[in-house]
């Protein structure tokens, strides 16, 4: 396997780990997938293993692979490994109340703002197709649309946690069609 497929790999692994997480140790839909873990440290312990790997991989992929190939600028290498590091942070430090809940989300929302510009760096990088573009603007779409509904029930919604893999799916869902049509 060479770097291009860690990419679709890390995301497999990811939404893999979620559904087991939902499936094993349900906790509800407006749960987000840290309050999910939350329930027990063996829970938490898998959640920091799971991330471990995935952003490893990720990381692996971003910086061997999509940046050379794409010849995308330093800026998206940038915005990814902020957005990786506060995301593997967040894993340190469920939201289980307290402090530990308000640098958890405060780490979540620097984790996931990041996404955004790392999208759009890519949507300006002359590598990318007229296909990849629109993915992106769709992508850039749904996650400002969940954001803005989030926002709008102060940080609540009966489907939390399908807004949050949903968020992540449309930053993935772009980066996987550009990175599987080269």
């Amino acid at each position: 396997m060479g770097f291009k497929e860690l990419g679709i790999s890390a995301f497999l692994i990811l939404y893999g780990g979620a559904a087991l997480i939902v499936w094993r140790w349900p906790q509800g839909g407006n749960a987000t997938m840290s309050q999910h873990v939350a329930a027990s440290k063996r829970l938490v312990l898998f959640y920091i293993l799971l991330f471990s790997v995935v952003l490893s991989l990720l990381l692996l992929f971003f910086f061997y692979w999509f940046m050379p190939m794409l010849h995308i600028s330093d800026w998206f290498g940038v915005f990814i490994v902020i957005a990786s590091v506060t995301q593997y942070a967040c894993t340190l430090i469920p939201e289980v109340g307290g402090w530990k809940t308000k640098y958890h989300r405060f780490l979540a929302g620097v984790s996931a703002a990041c996404l955004i510009p790392a999208l759009l760096v890519l949507f300006v990088a002359d590598s990318v197709s007229s296909a990849g573009r629109f993915l992106i603007l769709a992508g850039l779409a749904a996650m400002l649309a969940i954001i803005v509904l989030l926002i709008r029930g102060g940080g609540k919604h009966k489907y939390f946690l399908t807004l949050q893999l949903g968020y992540f799916a449309a930053f993935f869902i772009p980066i996987l069609f550009i990175t599987h049509t080269l």
